[in-house]
């Protein structure tokens, strides 16, 4: 084989192993941001309840 299709091959590769790692850094940052935007969402769908049974126990 010619060096330059040996270095091509190698580039190719590291140049693919970096962008995997950094589509995988993006993707695991996408899920955290939606899993705590789903944690703000539920503890709003358990605290709105909440607080309407006690300001209508408190005006009482």
């Amino acid at each position: 084989m010619d060096i330059k299709k040996i270095l091509a091959v190698a580039l190719a590769l590291v140049g693919g192993y970096f962008l995997l790692k950094a589509l995988w850094w993006l993707l695991g940052l996408v899920f955290s941001v939606v899993f705590v935007l789903l944690q703000v969402v539920l503890v709003a769908v358990i605290a709105v309840p909440i607080y309407l049974l006690i300001r209508r126990k408190l005006l009482k």
